[in-house]
């Protein structure tokens, strides 16, 4: 999986060293060697980098070395670069007010000064944010409540508590925090959901990071049952097999062990909640993404023998899909999704996915249909979390007032 960011680690490897390097280093000291070791870091990073990959860096015995690198590399490389890119425009502005002359002293360098406090600041923030994020921020699990409303809601369901959770990621925990699994477990049967949703991504690559696992997994309960689909991890996408084979047997091994765990795994299919005369769906479509993600989600297959106008809750794993395919070919009242993970870092609202998906986070709404996006249990290759905290959602059904007379 690093090979598909590689481009982007170099960069951030070399490009804020060569600018610190040629703006400040070599101007501090003429010695050689000083001067060499600077780079040093980076150095033993790109030879981590290389021997991670070499070594087929997402097998599951490999995770905890995959986290603890991820920590130390974005610690390294993060505070350089925001201080490289605003530093870099107090050297702009100044370059701009003095028309290129050469100046250190006047009102021309009031600039450089500014802006370099202002990337320290940045830089510390950033380190702050990371070994927060890493060491405490990854277990501070919420519990979201949430409550939507519907019109044509049966009233036997009026008030039904479905518990979601996503993204679990569980060869993350496998670095010293497998206790974390029975915590998440625990948190979630002391919300005594009417059901349990689980909306994929149980993996990050294999099904063998679930060793060790079956015994808290098969702990979760609820009334009507633990629901589950697959998301783009669960098909080990991201691992090399010697044969395309190998890679369709570990992904039927994955669907044997949910099954073993006592969850509903709905591959395109649904389930039928009885409630007296009134009826409730839930249904589960496989993932359903944009490339390079998978796309084996059928719409007309989940969907078959039902009436149109049957109320159903529906677990498609990437939120894209709800846009592109599910309001425009179905009026399914409510999607639970979850894949984003809200990017990991919410900081004032804004996150990275913002810029990547429409729908990443919480509740949106189009005419009848509502989409939830879970921000997710879990975190994949880098365990940090940090604002986006790892949730559970407890989603309430209610109908419209005006229903409810």
């Amino acid at each position: 999986m690093l090979l598909r960011i590689l481009l982007l680690i170099i960069l951030l490897l070399i490009v804020p060293d060569i600018y610190i390097y040629l703006v400040y280093i070599r101007h501090w000291t003429k010695n050689r060697w000083w001067r060499l070791s600077w780079f040093l870091p980076s150095i033993v990073i790109a030879l981590a980098t290389a021997v991670i990959i070499h070594s087929n860096d997402m097998r599951p015995e490999h995770q905890a070395w995959v986290s603890i690198y991820m920590y130390v590399f974005l610690l390294l490389c993060a505070p350089k670069a925001l201080f490289m890119v605003v530093d870099g425009i107090g050297h702009l502005i100044n370059w701009m007010v003095t028309g290129g002359k050469k100046t250190r002293e006047g009102y021309d360098c009031l600039f450089v000064r500014i802006f370099r406090i202002i990337g320290m600041a940045l830089a510390l923030f950033a380190i702050t944010l990371l070994t927060y994020g890493y060491f405490i921020g990854r277990h501070q699990y919420v519990v979201h409540q949430q409550t939507f409303y519907f019109s044509d809601l049966p009233k036997q369901f009026d008030g039904y508590r479905i518990v979601q959770f996503s993204d679990m990621h569980i060869g993350t925990m496998r670095d010293g925090h497998e206790a974390d699994v029975r915590t998440i477990v625990d948190l979630i049967n002391a919300q005594h959901g009417d059901a349990i949703l689980f909306t994929g991504d149980l993996v990050n690559h294999q099904s063998a990071e679930l060793d060790g696992f079956r015994r808290d997994l098969n702990k979760l309960h609820a009334h009507d049952g633990v629901y589950a689909v697959m998301g783009n991890h669960d098909y080990s996408m991201y691992i090399r097999y010697p044969k395309e084979e190998e890679r369709a047997a570990d992904v039927k091994e994955l669907q044997r062990r949910i099954r073993s765990y006592g969850w509903d795994l709905l591959l395109n299919e649904h389930r039928v909640i009885r409630r007296g005369k009134d009826s409730l769906i839930i249904a589960g479509v496989e993932n359903d993404g944009r490339p390079p993600f998978p796309a084996y989600g059928d719409l007309p297959k989940t969907m078959k023998g039902l009436k149109r106008n049957c109320f159903t809750v529906l677990m498609s794993h990437d939120p894209t899909h709800w846009r592109r395919k599910i309001i425009p070919q179905t009026n399914i009242q409510l999607t639970l999704s979850g894949h984003t993970h809200a990017g990991q870092l919410k900081v004032f609202g804004w996150s990275p996915v913002t810029h990547v998906y429409k729908e990443w986070s919480g509740a949106y709404t189009e005419g009848n249909q509502i989409l939830n996006v879970s921000d997710g249990i879990g975190a994949v290759m880098f365990p940090f979390r940090y604002g986006a905290w790892p949730e559970i959602n407890v989603i309430t059904l209610r109908r419209t007032p005006q229903n409810n007379q």
